[in-house]
């Protein structure tokens, strides 16, 4: 052992220890707070990815061991291919792919199920100064996708995403469920 470094004293754990206060990365939100609220800032989280070749069931264990719900698929230069999520994974998209390939759904490739990247919306994060989580709600709601990419305007680099289940969450709502008229016109309004 290398004495260069002093031995730390340690103490033992006082009774009725708690845990320090969390900064809530996924606080409590409205229709009318900033859009930026609800994104996923890669500068702050790192994105996940994966290849195309990954059978599913490892990208799913990816997905859970990294404590995410989707990955971007990359090619061998690390651009972006395509997008996959734990959604996509778990659905009949699986079995599908399997009887039109003629092999088991352990065998599925992300490949297979992933979205293509010119499939994917994008918004440059440029735009976002001023938008709204009611903007981004109505974007989701009426593309009917589960995820927008928020792209850095010049270098087209992947600076966030917007997702329906963390707006969900911050909202205390599904924004992809039946919209209210009422949720509807005050989306009208912010726009």
């Amino acid at each position: 052992m290398d004495n260069a470094f002093a031995r730390l004293q340690t103490k033992i754990m006082a009774k009725h220890t708690h845990f320090v206060t969390t900064n809530d990365e996924y606080a409590p939100v409205k229709m009318d707070d900033p859009a930026l609220s609800v994104m996923t800032d890669f500068q702050v989280k790192t994105p996940y990815s994966t290849t195309e070749n990954t059978l599913i069931p490892s990208a799913l264990q990816q997905m859970k061991l990294s404590k995410v719900k989707s990955l971007f698929i990359v090619d061998q230069d690390d651009a972006v291919i395509g997008h996959i999520s734990a959604r996509d994974i778990q659905s009949t998209k699986a079995t599908t792919a399997a009887e039109y390939h003629d092999i088991k759904q352990s065998e599925v490739t992300t490949k297979m199920l992933m979205i293509k990247a010119p499939q994917l919306h994008t918004l440059y994060f440029s735009e976002l100064s001023n938008a709204r989580v009611g903007h981004i709600v109505r974007l989701l709601h009426e593309l009917q996708v589960n995820y927008i990419f928020v792209i850095e305007e010049g270098s087209e680099k992947i600076r966030g995403l917007f997702s329906v289940s963390r707006i969900s969450l911050q909202l205390g709502e599904n924004v992809m469920g039946d919209l209210s008229s009422h949720s509807v016109a005050e989306m009208s309004h912010l726009i």
